[in-house]
């Protein structure tokens, strides 16, 4: 299915969209304000650049840059080009529950936490690029040659590639200790999964079996930022996006995020400088 409008939202109400010509100004929704993506999307810069906040983290798309955004994802578009093309496909949540994403994508999910958006070689990009518009024009034919099953093995697909490019594509730079990445991943991977309500530090080492001060230690020398930092940002991220793009009372907000609706006015006040209620109606 091509899109056109329908870029998701949030997720996808069917199975899979895909959309080999995307133009920038369908990305203009997301500059509003934080999205929380529930959908699985693989992307293709073709032409432009996008200035965009993905998990925290801020990168500048160009050109043949290829992005894999993760489900439960957040992301915020801050600038578009005029001329930006992107091709791209997505699974809704469901689809992507039902083919057993997180224990698929296991050899790559450290790499691609760590670096969501890889540039390619011209010919590889040029390969996905080709890849979406035969899988389009496969789902528009008159005798409709693509159905679930179909796209379940073409997820697959995408699984094993991501295996294969990654590793390619992000091994440059100081090698990383691997007990010290494997954490990170572990954290990373809880943190999406319990933030809403695990706020503390001591849930995740215990998890992951370490202790606090040696968890503590090895996510601040991995990411810069202290554990509570990255969750503070995940639940202040989630916040805002709830506020802005839905009508939901604040007193359900603050529930979905584990705080008494007087502990969330004062927790996001703190960090945001000013309460839920303003921040939604500035």
């Amino acid at each position: 299915m091509s899109i056109g409008d329908s870029f998701p939202k949030y997720d996808i109400p069917i199975d899979y969209i895909m959309d080999d010509a995307l133009t920038g100004r369908i990305l203009e929704f997301y500059k509003m304000f934080p999205a929380k993506i529930k959908a699985g999307v693989f992307a293709i810069c073709l032409k432009g650049e996008v200035k965009a906040t993905l998990n925290l983290s801020e990168y500048i798309v160009k050109e043949n840059d290829f992005v894999t955004i993760l489900p439960g994802s957040f992301l915020q578009i801050h600038d578009v080009t005029e001329d930006t093309v992107i091709a791209f496909i997505g699974f809704s949540s469901s689809f992507i529950n039902t083919v057993h994403f997180w224990k698929n994508i296991t050899t790559s999910l450290a790499s691609i936490i760590n670096t969501p958006i890889i540039h390619l070689k011209k010919e590889t990009a040029e390969f996905f690029k080709g890849t979406i518009s035969i899988l389009i024009k496969g789902e528009e034919s008159p005798d409709k040659l693509l159905n679930r099953e179909i796209m379940m093995h073409v997820l697959e697909i995408i699984y094993n590639t991501l295996s294969t490019i990654y590793p390619q594509y992000t091994q440059s730079g100081p090698e990383k200790n691997p007990r010290e990445y494997d954490v990170l991943r572990e954290f990373i991977r809880l943190a999406f999964e319990n933030y809403m309500s695990e706020h503390k530090a001591t849930f995740y080492a215990n998890e992951i079996g370490l202790s606090l001060s040696h968890f503590c230690a090895t996510i601040k020398k991995a990411t810069g930022k202290t554990v509570q930092e990255i969750i503070r940002e995940l639940i202040i991220t989630d916040a805002k996006a709830q506020l802005k793009s839905s009508d939901t009372r604040i007193n359900k907000i603050a529930k979905s995020l584990g705080f008494t609706p007087a502990a969330f006015n004062r927790y996001f006040l703190e960090y945001v400088k000013m309460t839920p209620l303003e921040y939604r109606n500035s």
